[in-house]
Parts: C-alpha cells; sequence; structure tokens
C-alpha cells in the first residue's frame, strides 16, 4: 500500500498503524527493509483492503494506492529452532519473497500451491505455519 500524497504521511502511518492495532490487515516488509519501503499489507480477501483504505479515508483523510502483489499464499518459518537461522539454513530459495512482520518473524510468500509445496519438498526440515499469534507481552 502507498500513501500518494507525501505531505500526509503522518495521518497515513497513523491510521495504518491504528488499523493494524485493531488487526483489520497485516503488515509485512520485505525481509531486509528496515521500515524505509512501503509495507506489505496481508489480508485474507480483497473486502479487508478495501475496508482500510475507505477507513484511511474517512477516519484519516489520506488517500492510498493499493498495488496488488502477486503472492497468494504466506507461511511463518517457526523453526526448528530459532526461524531466522532455520531459513539461513536453507540457502538461497527460490519462487519465494522472503519478508518479515511486524515483530520481526521471517514469513514467506509464496504465489501459488506448487511454490509452497516444492519448498516443502526441498527443505523438509523448515517448520511453517499458516499464521502466527501476536507475542505475548510481558508487564
Amino acid at each position: 500500500m502507498k500513501n500518494p500524497n507525501p505531505s500526509s504521511y503522518k495521518n497515513f502511518r497513523k491510521g495504518l498503524q491504528q488499523l493494524l492495532d485493531e488487526g483489520a490487515v497485516q503488515m509485512l516488509r520485505a525481509k531486509g527493509d528496515e521500515g524505509n519501503e512501503d509495507p506489505i499489507l496481508a489480508a485474507v480477501g480483497q473486502l479487508q483492503f478495501d475496508v482500510v483504505q475507505r477507513r484511511l479515508l474517512d477516519e484519516y483523510s489520506v488517500e492510498s494506492k493499493l498495488e496488488p502483489l502477486p503472492y497468494t499464499i504466506a507461511r511463518w518459518v517457526t523453526g526448528p529452532g530459532d526461524p531466522w537461522t532455520a531459513l539461513e539454513g536453507c540457502g538461497r530459495i527460490f519462487n519465494v519473497f522472503e519478508a518479515k512482520d511486524r515483530w520481526n518473524r521471517p514469513v514467506l510468500l509464496f504465489k501459488n500451491e506448487w511454490s509452497l509445496n516444492q519448498i516443502i519438498e526441498d527443505h523438509a526440515e523448515l517448520e511453517l505455519a499458516p499464521w502466527a499469534f501476536a507475542p505475548i507481552e510481558e508487564e
């Protein structure tokens, strides 16, 4: 998702953060992105994206531009052991976009079931989950 109007950057970020906190969508970033690139939003369906765009406009007075990506499947790397170490142990992975969620956990994005099944077959040791809970915050 992009903010087409740089002058409304602050409201765009504030609105997007509020919607993320509410769980309207999930935000991912490219593996090497330290927060400077456009966020990748993940949702179950198109309606969630439409709701986010409408609420950004209605509640925060900011326009947004949705640029769909070709990925349809997400899997969180959960192990074995440290997820990033497990992922690095696989070496170069093809037909996969490596991302991270807002808690810096590795997420693999696949274009289709075939690509997912290829990773499962080639890297059987890699533990993948179709979803991940937010970390428990200690008080």
